[in-house]
This record gives C-alpha cells, structure tokens and sequence, in this order.
C-alpha cells in the first residue's frame, strides 16, 4: 500500500480545492493504471459493476495489504483480489470480490468481521472471516451521500457546507465513470462496538456506528482544513487517531466530536499511526519513527537505522516488528522503547506485513503475491 500512497503524497499539489487537486496531471497516470481507462479518458470498464476476476493458480498477483481473521489470513490488490489462507501463507485461494476496483487495506475487528477499502471508495465488508463479502460504500454512494448531508446544510445557509457541495460536484465531474467519487479510501478500523471510521485521499473521513451499514461524513470535523491525505488509523480505549501526509496527526475528542491536531516534530509523511497501552507510535517516509508515552503530548524519534520507508508494526510478543518497504526488519521493545536489528530477508518491495498464528514468522504482501518470512536477531 504505501507505494500508492506515496504516490499520491509526492505527486499532488496542495491547492485548496478538492476539484483541483483531482485535475493534478501527477495523479491522471495513476488513475489511467488502476482503473481501466483510455488516455481520452472514456471508461473501458465501470470497476464498481464488474466482479472481480478469475486468476490463474498459483496467485501470484500483486497483492497490497493482508491481515489475520482469527485462523485465516486474508489478503486484497489490484483489480479486486481478495484471497484467503488457512495454512498460515503457505498457500492462498482467491474468493469471490463483487467489485474490480483496486484495495489498497484489509482490517479485520475479530475473527469474523472485516472490512476492505480502496478505489472508487470502496467499502466492502464481511461477516463470516473473509469468504464473502458485501459492498457496504462506494463512489456512488458517496456522491449521493455527500449531497444529500451537505446539500441540505447549504440550503439551510451554511456556507462550508455549500463550499463542500461545489467542490464535490467539480471533482466528480473530472472522474471516468459518471457520478462516482474515484478517489482511494486508504484505511478503515472498527472498535468491538461496531463503531468506526475509514479515511482517504483529500482529507476524506466517513464515521458508522453500526459496523458499516450507514455512513456519516466527516470532512469539517477534523483539523485538516488543507484536505491533506489521510493515510492510517488506530484507536485504543475508544479514542481513535489519524495519520496523515505532511505531518498531520489527529485525536478523536469526544467531546467535541471532531478530530483535533497533536503538534509532532515531524513535517513528513505519517503513513500509520499505532496506539498501545501508554505508547503511540507514527511511522512514515524513509524509516521515521516517533514514539509518545503521554497520549501526543511529548514526543521523542525512535532511530530504527531504516532508510526506506515504513509501512507495518506487528507485534510480536512483547516486542513490535517494523517492516519497511525495502524489507528490512527490526524490534522494538514496547517497555525500554530498544531498536534490535532483525536478520533482512530478500523478498522485494513490501506493501504491506501481519503477523502469523506461528511465532517468529510474518507473511507480507508484495507485487508478486504473498510471501512468509522468518525473523530472528541479526549476529
């Protein structure tokens, strides 16, 4: 995943305008890859009516996130892969996707219940660990979302509402298949409750408090007035928590009912956050790593000796794996905050890591499929 992200991070301009920054030349090539369009732009497929399709066995399509449901591990990519594994990543078969649109993040809440998201505004969700899923949001239903919420506060004269409706419907009219929102959603995560949130590119936020099945946006209630990229979240003891491109780091206050900035050292790129027993941590761009034991408040950069960029923790036991892009692996203890070099394995350019049912392993996703590795100290 964070190949698209960074992607999308280095190749967009911060003008103010939602429209605009879907106009930006750097991300039409990318659009033009992922969802099956023509240079002149006409659609050759509509993603959101077309299942996924049938690949050949083995997989060894690109796959960009996976995560554990209790036994199973299951992974998603391109063109709406999804594939499952009951042999922890020893060997994968593809289930069936009701849409071909690009995911980019697979979350799971317990061992049956799972969410997808990606592009088009994807939302997929499922309630048996994976086997089948269901399209809960897309960018249909987004669109008709946001104009029927901010629609109905313009007409009752509030201006960012209606600021909201015109760069809405500007964008939408740039996308390739009429009267969907194409933009990515990058990261979704639900507490036990079945409340949550899924957040995406240009600053977009949708809250359920019902594990999906209806959506509220969230756009005004958040301390990112930029529409800055939204690339990862986390949560712990019901508080949630926003990464983002350029810095941006976002607390859930309940009682305003908005997302607030947390001040950070950092003007990078944060593409995760992770939220434990009084320790957060945010990772990014070229192996940053800052850690807060005070809730945001403090921080202090974690040197990790990585130099690309990060892009999973597992934990694993009382200590965390951080994997980068590059491969590269390393420990840190959850206590005294220690960096332990892990031996590096060759497996490519990684998208995405999760831990396994088996100690001392993790599978990570890769474009050429899945892969299992074994981590140990370096000598």
């Amino acid at each position: 995943m964070v190949r698209i992200k960074t992607m999308i991070s280095q190749g967009l301009a911060r003008p103010n305008s939602l429209s605009v920054h879907l106009l930006s030349a750097a991300l039409i090539p990318l659009w033009l890859a992922m969802m099956g369009t023509t240079q002149a732009g006409t659609p050759t497929i509509d993603p959101l009516e077309m299942q996924a399709p049938t690949l050949a066995q083995p997989l060894t399509a690109p796959l960009i996130s996976v995560a554990r449901a209790g036994d199973v591990l299951v992974g998603v990519g391109l063109h709406g892969l999804i594939q499952r594994s009951h042999d922890n990543g020893t060997s994968w078969e593809q289930v069936p996707s009701p849409v071909s649109s690009d995911f980019v993040q697979v979350r799971f809440s317990d061992a049956r219940n799972g969410w997808i998201v990606g592009h088009d505004s994807v939302v997929l969700h499922s309630s048996d660990g994976g086997a089948t899923w269901v399209v809960q949001m897309d960018g249909r239903k987004l669109f008709s979302l946001l104009g029927s919420v901010y629609g109905r506060r313009a007409e009752q004269g509030d201006q960012e509402a209606g600021d909201l409706v015109q760069e809405v419907n500007r964008a939408v009219a740039t996308s390739a298949t009429p009267a969907v929102i194409p933009a990515p959603l990058l990261d979704v995560l639900f507490d036990a409750s079945g409340r949550g949130f899924v957040v995406g590119a240009f600053g977009m936020i949708l809250r359920s408090e019902d594990a999906g099945s209806t959506w509220q946006p969230w756009l005004e209630r958040a301390d990112n007035p930029r529409r800055m990229h939204l690339y990862g979240l986390a949560e712990r003891n019901g508080t949630f928590y926003i990464s983002g491109e350029q810095g941006v780091l976002l607390r859930l206050e309940p009682g305003q009912q908005r997302f607030e900035k947390i001040e950070t050292p950092y003007t990078g790129t944060y593409f995760g956050i992770a939220a434990f027993e009084n320790l957060l941590l945010a990772y990014g761009l070229r192996g940053n790593l800052f850690a807060s034991v005070d809730d945001g408040q403090q921080w202090q950069q974690i040197e990790t000796g990585i130099d690309t960029s990060l892009v999973s923790i597992v934990e694993q036991g009382p200590a965390l794996v951080m994997v980068s892009q590059g491969g590269q692996l390393v420990s840190l203890d959850l206590h005294s905050l220690k960096v332990t070099p892990l031996v590096q394995t060759r497996v490519g350019e990684v998208y995405a890591a999760s831990d396994t049912k088996q100690a001392g392993r993790l599978v990570v996703a890769r474009f050429a499929g899945a892969k299992v590795i074994d981590i140990a100290r370096a000598n």
